[in-house]
């Protein structure tokens, strides 16, 4: 080995002897500061920690709480990943260094080397003169140098990772300054939709309360209704459902209730009778005594004279008409006396209305006392309420005396208040003196004979 590196080492002695120089600067250098490498390596570790938990933060607000930012979560993962191997790397290279005996060997390496670049950088001009003891020296220098180098390998494996870790953070640390700006716009609309949100579950809560208390009222109301439910039988069951199928019918009262159709149309009928048999009777009977109007008797016993015998055929009629309603067809009266009385004043009023229109006007009379019936029937309301009948009719009916004889009979004959009857006997009398009054009136005109007396004009 001598003989081969022996004229290097005489011709290269002295630039031996320089690199030794620099090797023991160098190797003293990091022995100065070799003491403070360990709270180097665990600031770098904290702040490596530090940017990976920041990181994972970031990641875990944009992409797993919902909130929607531009940055995609795969590339904030990734970043994630790096910032925290980075930070592993920093805090085994902070471990290495804080291990005392790895410090103590890294210190006695470097004293070591230090003291033999020393010797070497001493000796560098003389290396010729004394081989052996160069190549010797040379080879405690290698060996030297080889722990120190194995050592630094160790710190440098851990500082390329933690460079290597370090770029990574500050590339991860733009796009997380980035992706803060864009998250702090976002947390500002967050803010602002919080505060709606608060605002909106305040209103919300005053109106779960109003809806609380409504809620309790309306339970109370419907636990106190459901105690005001009645409990129905099947006859109220009945009832109810006939009115829920049929909710609008016809009520009607009776107050006297006629037994059957005939008595009900009885009072419209008897008084018709009654007319026709006195229109009749003076189809028979003069209405004026010629011999009583030749003596010259005096007019009122001129007309009762022509109206006492028809007045009592009527009497006869009435007796006769209503025994047969009674006895034979089975009519019943709830006032039988008081009907009989009234028809008795009836045919008393319908004998001198037909005397007096037959006196007056003659054979033409008969034809007004037809006419007269039929205006009577038409407007008495006997078959149905007047109130229904055309407007001309129901003008004349207060009128005619058969609307007084109807309502009369209905009350005498079913029952009832008795102001009608009263009322209609006083026009009934109002009407028979009146046309007794006029049949006298007309009996003194005739007492002087006319040529239409000898010769009428119309003859029946």
């Amino acid at each position: 080995v001598v003989g081969k590196v022996g004229p290097f080492i005489r011709a290269h002695g002295k630039e031996i002897g320089e690199a030794a120089r620099l090797v023991a600067d160098g190797s003293q250098a990091i022995r100065d500061h070799l003491d403070k490498l360990p709270a180097a390596a665990s600031t770098g570790a904290k702040l490596s920690r530090g940017i990976s938990d920041h990181m994972a933060s970031y990641y875990r607000l944009r992409c797993e709480s919902g909130v929607r930012l531009d940055t995609s979560c795969a590339e904030l993962k990734q970043l994630k990943e790096e910032a925290a191997t980075a930070a592993d790397k920093a805090e085994e290279v902070s471990g290495y260094v804080h291990d005392q005996k790895n410090l103590d060997q890294l210190g006695r390496d470097l004293d070591t080397l230090h003291s033999l670049a020393n010797e070497l950088a001493q000796r560098g001009p003389t290396l010729g003169a004394d081989m052996d003891a160069a190549v010797k020296k040379i080879n405690d220098l290698n060996d030297g140098a080889h722990k120190v180098s194995a050592g630094a390998r160790k710190l440098s494996a851990g500082n390329a990772r933690l460079a290597a870790g370090a770029d990574q953070l500050n590339d991860g640390a733009h796009r997380l300054h980035d992706g803060t700006g864009r998250a702090a716009a976002g947390i500002g609309d967050l803010d602002s939709g919080v505060g709606r949100l608060k605002d909106g579950a305040q209103t919300l809560n005053g109106g779960m309360f109003k809806l609380s208390d409504g809620s309790q009222k309306l339970a109370g109301g419907l636990h106190d209704g459901a105690k005001r439910i009645p409990d129905y039988g099947k006859k109220d069951r009945d009832a109810h459902t006939l009115v829920m199928s049929d909710p609008v019918q016809l009520s009607s009262d009776a107050a006297h209730k006629a037994p059957n159709y005939g008595t009900g149309f009885a009072p419209y009928f008897i008084p018709l009778s009654l007319w026709v048999g006195a229109m009749v009777a003076y189809m028979l009977i003069q209405p004026l005594n010629r011999r009583a109007l030749a003596m010259g008797a005096a007019s009122w016993r001129v007309a009762l004279s022509g109206w006492l015998p028809v007045f009592g055929v009527g009497v006869l009629q009435t007796a006769a008409l209503m025994s047969v309603l009674h006895f034979a067809i089975g009519l019943e009266m709830v006032r039988a006396a008081g009907t009989i009385g009234f028809l008795v004043l009836v045919t008393a009023c319908f004998s001198a209305l037909v005397q007096w229109l037959n006196a007056q006007f003659g054979p033409a009379g008969r034809i007004l006392v037809l006419a007269l019936l039929m205006l009577q029937l038409t407007s008495a309301g006997g078959t149905y309420p007047v109130q229904t009948s055309p407007g001309f009719f129901a003008a004349i009916h207060p009128y005619l005396p058969m609307s007084y004889i109807v309502e009369g009979l209905r009350r005498l004959i079913t029952g009832g208040d008795l102001a009608p009857v009263w009322q209609g006997s006083v026009v009934l009398l109002a009407f028979t003196a009146g046309a007794l009054v006029l049949t006298s009136l007309t009996a003194r005109g005739r007492q002087v004979v006319r040529m239409k007396d000898l010769h009428p004009e119309l003859s029946l």
